[in-house]
């Protein structure tokens, strides 16, 4: 298993769009991709921080994705 994980910081207001924008584009673009094992996204809205979490089924599978 292997993760890979992206931050973001800015206003709560900037964050949520973060995170609509992740549930709505991203995670189904991830969950379709050959050797997805799952992901998530946390977020401390009051202090507009975030953390995005993907994870693959092997190096290969991760390798893969980010040619």
């Amino acid at each position: 298993m292997v993760a890979r994980t992206s931050t973001w910081s800015g206003s709560p207001e900037a964050l949520e769009k973060w995170a609509e924008h992740a549930k709505t584009q991203v995670s189904g673009c991830v969950a379709g991709l050959p050797g997805n094992a799952g992901g998530a996204f946390f977020g401390k809205r009051d202090a507009g921080a975030g953390l995005k979490l993907t994870l693959a089924d092997s190096q290969e599978a991760r390798a893969k994705r980010h040619k």
